[in-house]
């Protein structure tokens, strides 16, 4: 443009026109266009020039692109493991939010995961695997319901925020992470963990179990186990069978907060369960053992108040069996000899007064025995087999003093008849002279006596009239053979044959009737256990 003014300056007519005061409209618009055309080449000039000046940056910066991605990045050299997990850690933890859920990356696609973290499917939920080692059966009380178990509880998860390189840290490929009280909520705690909670719990697995240190590995797997005691309400099932029960208890693990839309479970290993482990698991002179155990994943349906969202449960059933020969021996073989006993009253001599106190004995030792197995068992409708024994033993036990007491009445019995003389005045049975007869017979009652030791088979019409009045009194104390008419020792005679009777039969079916009866229940023992094998 000025070497365009320049050019004008210099020519005559244009000098000519400028002095000219009303010059012509012509050469002003002559001059504009001029100028006009003179600026916009000089713009396209400009932009083409910048534009081949942007193109030789770019070419320029992707040279230096290739050329830096031919050569090795260099990678900072810690002096030790040690110093490069600090810097690890210090690395991951940065920005890291123990409250918020980790990301989902689905299996097959973890080797996009960098590529598509921004578009990321965050409506999938996190899946946490489950296991339980189990060490040993600490207390299986059947009265509460409870059982004690010392567990390893494991959990598996994958957090790709606790993910990293382990070139840049001199190949450094696990790091660990403190987590307090069984949450990553906790004050000290460093990451985010499950909310997994026994649903049929007596105490929290976070406060049960031991607080320990979860090992995350490069690509962000997370590995928690700890140590502690598994304390399960059960509904036992084989407790009818006591002692000789398998019992059967049911533990469900599941997240108490997160639903399955968050959160899904699976089996640690493909079985969720491990048994033993260390030299110093299993059972010795412990009343329960540990048969087995199995997981099983299953899924409740949701709540009304949220139809999209079920519950994922991993249901553990967990067997063990008692060790029967202690109440073998303590009480089933107790209850027996104590039967026996009782039954060695029907040979006793029913004069003698020790026939009754061992037979009592006997059965207040059953009711004693009875009480000691009762305090093991739960006050429950159900009956157990040792309780339906001890039931069964009882009932022998009562029958032996039961039947002393009805043959030693029929052992001192004088009287012709079995009818108490009150019941007799209130039937009008006996004569209106009788209570005179009565009177008179108790004051001659020595006489009579005397009469009967000196010469019982008398007869005579005095002993007669007395004896009839004598069977009234025949409930009265006395010696078995002090009779005051032949009368009376006829009728105890013929009583005596009642009790005899008795005695016999006591001797041969009590015996026999209670071997059958133990051998039923010991046959359904066996066939219980034969089943079981």
């Amino acid at each position: 443009r000025e070497s365009l003014l320049a050019r004008l300056r210099r020519c005559p007519r244009f000098e000519t026109m400028t002095r000219f005061r009303g010059g012509c409209w012509w050469s002003v618009a002559v001059v504009a266009a001029l100028l006009a055309l003179l600026a916009s080449s000089g713009v396209a000039e400009a932009a083409a020039q910048n534009e081949s000046a942007s193109e030789g940056v770019a070419s320029a910066s992707a040279v230096v692109g290739e050329e830096e991605s031919s050569r090795p990045r260099e990678r900072k050299v810690y002096a030790s493991l040690s110093e490069a997990q600090q810097a690890l850690r210090s690395h991951l933890l940065e920005n890291y939010d123990r409250g918020s859920m980790p990301p989902y990356v689905p299996p097959e696609e973890e080797e996009l995961a960098g590529a598509n973290a921004s578009a990321g499917n965050t409506t999938e939920p996190v899946t946490v695997e489950v296991g339980i080692n189990f060490h040993r059966v600490l207390e299986v009380d059947v009265v509460k319901s409870e059982v004690d178990l010392l567990t390893w509880m494991r959990f598996v998860w994958r957090d790709t925020r606790l993910s990293w390189d382990p070139e840049d840290y001199n190949g450094l490929d696990k790091v660990w992470f403190w987590v307090e009280d069984g949450a990553g909520l906790a004050e000290t705690s460093e990451i985010w963990t499950p909310d997994i909670e026994l649903w049929n719990q007596r105490e929290s697995i976070k406060t049960s179990y031991s607080n320990t240190f979860a090992s995350v590995d490069s690509d962000g797997s997370v590995f928690w186990s700890r140590p502690g005691n598994l304390v399960v309400v059960c509904k036992f099932e084989g407790l009818e069978n006591f002692p000789f029960d398998n019992l059967i208890c049911v533990a469900e693990l599941g997240s108490w907060s997160y639903s399955g839309k968050f959160l899904r479970l699976g089996l640690f290993s493909g079985t969720g369960v491990s048994i033993g482990g260390s030299d110093t698991s299993g059972e010795a002179f412990s009343e329960f053992k540990l048969d087995n155990a199995t997981a099983e994943l299953i899924v409740y349906p949701p709540y009304p108040a949220d139809p999209l969202a079920d519950w994922p449960v991993i249901k553990y059933t967990i067997s063990f069996h008692r060790s029967w020969q202690p109440y073998i021996r303590g009480y089933l073989v107790s209850q027996i000899i104590f039967n026996v006993i009782g039954f060695a009253c029907f040979w006793m001599p029913v004069a003698s007064g020790e026939r009754l106190g061992l037979a009592i004995t006997s059965m207040l030792s059953a009711v004693a025995a009875d009480l000691v197995v009762v305090s093991k068992l739960p006050g429950a409708s159900e009956l157990t087999w040792l309780q339906k024994f001890s039931m069964v033993s009882q009932v022998f036990a009562a029958y032996c003093v039961l039947e002393g007491v009805l043959v030693s009445f029929f052992y001192f019995q004088t009287g012709s008849d079995l009818i108490p003389s009150y019941l007799q005045c209130f039937f009008n049975r006996v004569k209106p002279k009788a209570k005179v007869e009565r009177t008179l017979s108790g004051n001659s009652s020595g006489d009579s006596r005397l009469q009967m030791m000196t010469n019982p088979l008398q007869d005579s019409q005095d002993t007669d009239d007395v004896a009839v009045i004598g069977r009234s009194s025949s409930f009265q104390p006395r010696d078995a053979d002090d009779y005051r008419s032949r009368e009376e020792a006829k009728n105890n005679t013929k009583w005596k044959q009642y009790a005899d009777g008795i005695d016999n039969f006591s001797r041969v079916v009590l015996p026999l009737g209670y071997t059958v009866i133990v051998g039923v229940f010991l046959g359904q023992v066996t066939e219980k256990h034969a089943r079981t094998l």
